[in-house]
């Protein structure tokens, strides 16, 4: 029946108009169901293609590509640990070594997978047995942790039932009973622990370090004998394992040594108060670091390249390690010292304390420094601090930058110069040295009264008078002989700004750590303004009196100081690194700069110097320096500085010499003229 003859057989029967859209919703089923069909294929045909894409991924994957992901799969599930490349030599400026690395063997171990603790303890107690192991660093606190982990049971026993109750009730933590049964365990029950068992725990607590998957260092230094039995033992000592170290050499001994500085041990790992920031820089914990010193400052120089080792295990789960990167060794660092110079020095500065052993005026003298730089680029060309003790002497060079003292009249330099620039007295200005009186005080003076003189006399002849004016001056003082002295005190600010411009009483910037400034005093009365301007008043440091002095030397110009000149690549000698002199602060009075250059030169010419420096071949100008100081029983003990450089003309290297408690009777010479002109000896005769 076709479309037309079932429209005309609806229409007889229909007995209401049809409406629009009835005939098409008649047929509509019809269409529906060729949509759908429609959509079914489509559906099939794109599962069919998702199928196929799946199937050609797959395969791809599986066969294609199968090396590759493999090789991904082994990179990201591989555990990797480094190890340490020997650091960087440290010489001095001619290539002389200071320190240098010496080789040593170890045992490690390398924890298999799977093992127990019990098999733990049975590997210590076998290596207690056939090797050397010392118990000397064991403590109390760990013989008592130990006991808790032997006998278990008798150490539960030792907290009652009451305390149990508690703990169970949430009143105490398992802390709590820990510390308990620490307090407990008497010494007493530790002396069931023969020396086996203690020797055997101090290896399983090595054992049991953690280190981040490197391998534990379980003894330094092993003996070739020990190695020898190891390598033929080594199926008996599962996981263990012979490896090559560096230990940091010093073929100077004590010389230069503190300055120098140390490396962490890998037992020592990681100083606490740097770990986050080494860790962040991917440090393992136990990584040997420099700890102080040029070693410390310099550790991203010296350290070397680390060698990455990827760790797999075998089919009995012993690890095995394979290079995937070569390390290289850490960089040589050239310093500015001159290594014969300073044993020289060093070997004066003995003998000349030995010579004053016996002599009760210089009773109280027990330690001295001496410093010299050179003034064009701030190396540090020596620095020696030796103390007395009761075993001989001991040299630490860091003394140098860590003791302050007053330093009496060596800072007059500093104050004519800032006398001068200020215009509170002008080159050549005449003034009478002769006490100062001020109201409820002591009479103020020079060593003698000088008369009339001006400024290069008051330095050479080392005038308090002449400063004391100077300061009163500088701080708007009207002086009477007994009056009150009347002295704005922000003058004290202008002063130590002027200082510091010599590097007085702030950092010399050297690339040391821990270096200290000295005191400031903080008691700002009138007179003790007077005290300020000869050095009596603040401290400093026997480097600072150094880059003070170096200062003058270089008509005013203030440069770092520096102690590493360059680094170098051992292997190719290409320079890898270069400390180049840097420029802190220029002074800006020339003329005032040179006042204080005559001064200096006055000084050993025809001044308070000549005793020893004006017979040297060489010409130097120098300035003496005595502060008022108590010794250790509060006997008064004055101390003895002197600031120089030579030659003259043209300086090479500037000094300083400072001697704490140098005397306790005025018939004492300053005994810093007599250390310096030995030590010149050195290089200019």
């Amino acid at each position: 029946m076709d479309k037309n003859s079932v429209i005309s057989r609806f229409k007889k029967n229909r007995k209401s108009p049809i409406r629009y859209g009835e005939i098409d919703q008649l047929t509509r089923p019809s269409d529906i169901q060729k949509s759908v069909t429609f959509r079914l294929q489509i559906f099939g045909v794109v599962i069919i293609v998702l199928m196929a894409t799946i199937l050609f991924r797959l395969y791809q994957v599986q066969v294609v590509d199968q090396q590759y992901y493999q090789d991904r799969l082994e990179i990201y599930t591989r555990r990797y640990q480094t190890v340490t490349t020997p650091r960087g030599e440290i010489k001095d400026r001619y290539g002389d070594i200071l320190v240098a690395n010496s080789e040593q063997l170890v045992i490690t171990y390398l924890p298999p997978l799977r093992v127990t603790d019990r098999e733990k303890w049975d590997l210590a107690y076998l290596f207690a047995e056939n090797f050397e192991v010392s118990t000397d660093n064991l403590r109390i606190r760990d013989l008592k942790d130990l006991f808790i982990m032997l006998h278990n049971d008798e150490a539960n026993q030792l907290i009652n039932d009451s305390e149990w109750e508690q703990y169970r009730a949430g009143q105490l933590s398992d802390n709590d009973i820990y510390l308990m049964k620490l307090d407990r365990i008497t010494e007493g029950m530790l002396l069931r622990f023969d020396d086996r068992t203690r020797r055997a725990f101090v290896i399983k607590q090595a054992m049991d370090l953690p280190s981040g998957g490197r391998e534990k260092i379980i003894k330094l230094n092993a003996s070739k004998e020990e190695v020898a039995y190891l390598v033929e033992h080594i199926n008996l000592y599962r996981g263990f394992n012979v490896a090559i170290s560096w230990n940091r050499d010093y073929p100077q001994g004590s010389t230069l040594r503190t300055i120098l500085g140390n490396v962490s041990t890998s037992q020592q790992g990681l100083p606490a108060e740097k770990l986050i920031s080494y860790l962040a820089l991917d440090y393992s914990r136990n990584e040997n670091v420099g700890t102080s010193g040029i070693e410390l400052k310099y550790e991203d120089v010296l350290k070397g390249a680390r060698s990455v080792y990827s760790l797999s295990y075998d089919t009995e789960g012993i690890g095995m390690l394979n290079a995937v990167i070569e390390g290289s060794k850490g960089y040589d660092v050239i310093t500015t010292f001159d290594l014969g110079w300073q044993l020289h020095a060093e070997e004066v500065i003995k003998r000349i304390m030995d010579v004053h052993k016996n002599n009760s005026y210089r009773k109280y003298m027990d330690k001295i420094y001496f410093v010299m730089t050179e003034p064009q680029t701030g190396d540090v060309i020596l620095a020696v601090g030796v103390r007395r003790t009761s075993n001989g002497y001991a040299v630490d060079s860091t003394m140098t930058y860590t003791d302050a003292m007053a330093i009496g009249s060596s800072v007059k330099g500093a104050t004519i110069y800032m006398g001068l620039t200020e215009n509170v007295v002008k080159p050549g200005e005449i003034i009478r040295d002769e006490p100062i009186k001020i109201k409820d005080t002591e009479l103020k003076k020079s060593h003698r009264n000088l008369g009339l003189i001006n400024d290069l006399v008051a330095l050479s002849m080392s005038s308090n008078v002449y400063m004391f004016h100077i300061a009163m001056r500088l701080g708007g003082a009207k002086y009477e002989y007994d009056g009150p002295l009347r002295i704005d005190l922000s003058t004290f600010n202008v002063m130590r700004n002027y200082y510091s411009q010599f590097g007085l009483g702030t950092n010399t910037m050297i690339d040391l750590p821990n270096e200290q400034t000295g005191y400031k005093g903080a008691a700002n009365l009138g007179g003790h303004l007077l005290d300020f301007a000869i050095g009596q008043y603040d401290t400093y440091t026997p480097l600072q009196m150094a880059q003070y002095v170096a200062t003058i030397a270089n008509n005013g110009v203030r440069l770092k100081l520096r102690t590493v000149k360059e680094a170098y690549q051992s292997s190719t000698g290409f320079m890898v690194y270069q400390n180049s002199p840097e420029i802190l602060s220029v002074l800006s009075n020339e003329s005032a700069i040179r006042r204080v250059q005559q001064g200096f030169r006055l000084c050993v010419t025809d001044g308070l110097c000549r005793s020893y420096l004006s017979t040297m071949k060489v010409g130097i100008a120098a300035k003496t320096g005595t502060a008022e100081a108590l010794s250790w029983d509060g006997t008064p003990s004055p101390n003895s500085t002197l600031v120089g450089y030579a030659p003259y003309a043209n300086p090479e290297v500037a000094f300083s010499c400072a001697v704490p408690n140098s005397w306790n009777d005025r018939s004492q010479t300053n005994i810093c003229q007599q250390i310096t002109a030995e030590i010149l000896k050195y290089r200019y005769e």
